[in-house]
């Protein structure tokens, strides 16, 4: 099989100076060292053609001899004459000094602990659905330590997300950055209203009269009251839905809708008169 040209092999051009072919060489050794490829013989094979390219183009000698006459100055079957034969190929240990160099400086790479970045810490916060629509700020007291933080908790955060503190966590090794601190948000249940994503729930008592008839009554919503009419016929369970009156998403201007479920209550105590007049209409019924 004929040998790649070594400067194809090692990427540069053939008027490189012996910087740029240090450098290329050293990138590629690194690419290609069978430490990194243990397993991998195509890169273990790379990794010889690699340095045997930069064994002839480091040198000044063999890189004329090579310009000069291409692979076969080097062939020691080839025995025209005028060509320099008096360098060998050894192994490792033939190397030069700066070959060596660029060996000692992958093995440190590969083998010296790096700085690393700490890890994060987890604080958990309760929130009133108030707070969490609303938006607030919160002082917590990190673990172990006498500092407290001033968090803001932006408007419509929902239970489970959370606030990420930068360089606020665990410090790094060897001079790494601090990890982050995440704010975790834990929602208390409303008496009132449930929140499902941006939408609120809320369950709406009737009485059977309501229901039966219909009529128009007083209805809470987050941030006050609304007037709301009860259709004729409303069932137990229906849901009605008014739009824009849930919670503004967080970071947006979308915001979710105000859903009522209708529950018909049923009186636990009647007065005769009562009594005789649901007599009278379940006979008429």
């Amino acid at each position: 099989m004929s040998k790649r040209d070594c400067y194809e092999v090692l990427g540069v051009s053939k008027n490189a100076s012996e910087q740029e072919i240090k450098k290329a060489y050293k990138k590629l050794a690194m690419k290609y060292h069978p430490d990194r490829n243990p397993s991998n013989p195509v890169a273990q094979e790379n990794f010889r053609e690699v340095k045997s390219s930069y064994e002839i183009l480091s040198d000044p000698e063999k890189r004329q001899e090579y310009d000069d006459f291409g692979h076969q100055a080097f062939d020691p079957n080839h025995r025209a004459s005028g060509f320099n034969r008096r360098h060998g190929f050894g192994g490792f240990g033939q190397s030069s000094d700066d070959y060596n160099d660029i060996f000692a400086d992958i093995f440190r790479q590969q083998h010296q602990p790096r700085p690393e970045k700490g890890s994060d810490l987890l604080y958990q916060v309760k929130l009133t659905l108030a707070e969490a629509i609303n938006g607030c700020q919160k002082e917590i007291r990190l673990p172990n330590s006498e500092q407290i933080l001033k968090v803001t908790i932006p408007a419509g955060i929902d239970h489970g997300q959370s606030v990420r503190l930068a360089n606020k966590g665990n410090p790094g090794s060897l001079g790494g950055p601090n990890g982050d601190l995440r704010v975790e948000i834990n929602l208390i249940k409303d008496e009132m209203f449930e929140r499902h994503g941006n939408d609120l729930h809320y369950t709406l008592p009737i009485s059977f009269p309501t229901a039966a008839l219909g009529g128009s009554m007083e209805v809470p919503t987050f941030d006050g009251h609304i007037s709301f009419k009860i259709p004729k016929g409303t069932q137990t369970g229906r849901k009605f839905r008014i739009k824009g009156k849930g919670v503004k998403a967080m970071n947006s201007e979308l915001k979710g809708d105000l859903i009522y479920e209708v529950v018909i209550t049923t009186p636990t105590s009647l007065t005769p008169e009562q009594e005789a007049l649901l007599s009278e209409l379940a006979k008429i019924m």
